[in-house]
């Protein structure tokens, strides 16, 4: 399959099967984790709150009130841009599911660079067509995709994943979870101020657009946003529902669940419902063959080496990855000492 031919309707449609895929593991993962989310509920709003919850990261009260602070603020926003209560709350959803299962994905099996499923303005379309959204909705979804999309640790999936990983880290190494919190805190504004006093001082002397020349995901992808808008208000086709994209939608939420299904009940299943979701990804065109390396070679050390070299053979690995992102930053400060001739 060429490349760009991700983005249409057609069989096999994989951006389509991986947003069913995304979506359904996100509901899933919701399910699983329901007796935890209660638990934490009720302790955030009992007396126990402080004591029950004293070896997490944060106080229960305090992650549920920044939660719906925050869900809050994408709803009110999405309402001043003039788009209804119901679609608002629909959007926060949808980027609180994305986040959600990406963070989990980079901190659990450290797929975080690979880019989104299809993004969430198309996903709109698929059952509905462009006709029951407001002009406002349309302008909204399309202008403001670098807020929940594309992955690639472009956007703000970084910081779920991220603090996840670092509080994983800190698990393994009994690391005080409050201390590292407060330290990330710290990280997190500093980084922030920096990054809009840096970002706003190259807008500033080099243009927005301008940025694009630099391989900027955001500026590159603004430059097509207002032939999307119009295509997405004007063209009858958009205006009905995607029935090849929903019926794709839809096997990728099914495949999921019968993958999923056949790993719990049968231990010896191979197929992982993550593998099957980060094959419809943007990009795994170009990583498909380094997964194949590796699990080939992790299987061959495991079946003719057993534990033992399989041990012996993991600092090995990790050289291996190390190196290339050693062999990455090299690069990047060359290009910058440069000034982007060699």
């Amino acid at each position: 399959m060429r490349p760009e031919d991700w983005w249409t309707t057609t069989f096999p449609a994989p951006y389509y099967q991986g947003a069913g895929a995304v979506l359904v593991l996100s509901l899933w993962t919701a399910w699983i984790a329901r007796g935890h989310l209660i638990r934490a509920a009720r302790v955030a709003f009992s007396r126990r709150a402080g004591r029950g919850d004293a070896e997490e990261p944060l106080s229960y009260r305090w992650a549920f009130l920044g939660f719906l602070a925050s869900f809050a603020f994408i709803v009110y926003f999405m309402w001043v841009a003039n788009c209804r209560l119901t679609f608002g709350i629909v959007v926060a959803l949808l980027t609180v599911g994305y986040f959600a299962i990406w963070a989990r994905l980079r901190a659990e099996t450290g797929l975080g660079f690979l880019s989104f499923l299809h993004q969430i303005p198309e996903l709109a379309m698929v059952p509905f067509g462009s006709r029951i959204f407001r002009v406002s909705e349309v302008v909204a979804l399309v202008t403001l995709r670098s807020f929940y999309t594309p992955g690639f640790s472009y956007s703000f999936e970084v910081f779920p994943g991220a603090a996840l990983e670092s509080f994983k880290v800190a698990d393994s190494a009994r690391i005080n979870a409050r201390r590292l919190t407060w330290a990330l805190t710290v990280g997190f504004l500093v980084s922030l101020v920096a990054g809009i006093l840096i970002f706003m001082a190259g807008v500033y002397h080099y243009g927005w657009f301008s940025f694009y020349l630099v391989r900027t995901w955001v500026s590159g992808q603004a430059l097509g946003d207002g032939g999307r808008i119009v295509d997405l208000l004007t063209d009858a086709s958009m205006a009905k529902t995607d029935v090849n994209g929903l019926i794709a939608v839809l096997a990728g939420g099914a495949v999921v669940v019968i993958l999923g299904l056949l790993r719990l009940r049968y231990w010896w299943w191979p197929f992982h419902p993550v593998g099957y979701l980060a094959s419809n990804t943007w990009g795994f065109h170009w990583w498909w063959w380094p997964f194949l390396v590796g699990w080939a070679g992790k299987a061959l050390v495991i079946r003719y080496g057993g534990l033992r070299l399989y041990r012996s053979t993991v600092p090995f690995a990790i050289g291996l990855i190390v190196g290339e992102l050693m062999n990455g930053g090299i690069w990047a400060t060359v290009r910058v000492v440069s000034q982007g001739h060699i």
